[in-house]
């Protein structure tokens, strides 16, 4: 018989760990949404798929998100801990992350630490 003692790397869980805030569709302002108008895409597909246009809003900008639709409606935003400069302060690193998130979603949000985890299966 043979025991596996290493790591299963066939595990389907995932996490995401960042310095964000989380958000639902009903947060983003009128002035995103217009954005989106602006791009031809229809805003009450957010309320539907936020997928469908969240991608959009953050290209070009180092924000990461992580959206659950199918258990608790929320969208996690923000950056990976590894984005953080190396002469950069948490604090910073924070400031950073909030000023991003307002550019591109329009929200002004206190910014902490985000952790989402599932399980496919």
């Amino acid at each position: 018989m043979k025991i596996k003692t290493d790591f299963i790397t066939n595990s389907s869980s995932s996490s995401f760990v960042v310095i964000g805030t989380n958000m639902t569709p009903s947060d983003v302002p009128d002035e995103t949404l217009k954005k989106l108008q602006a791009l031809d895409i229809d805003p009450e597909v957010m309320a539907e798929d936020p997928g469908e246009y969240i991608d959009k809003l953050l290209e070009g900008t180092d924000l990461n998100y992580s959206y659950g639709y199918e258990y608790y409606g929320d969208i996690s935003i923000g950056m990976y801990y590894t984005q953080m400069n190396d002469d950069e302060t948490l604090k910073e690193f924070k400031a950073r992350v909030q000023q991003a998130i307002k550019d591109s979603i329009g929200i002004v949000s206190d910014v902490g630490h985000i952790e989402d985890c599932w399980r496919d299966g």
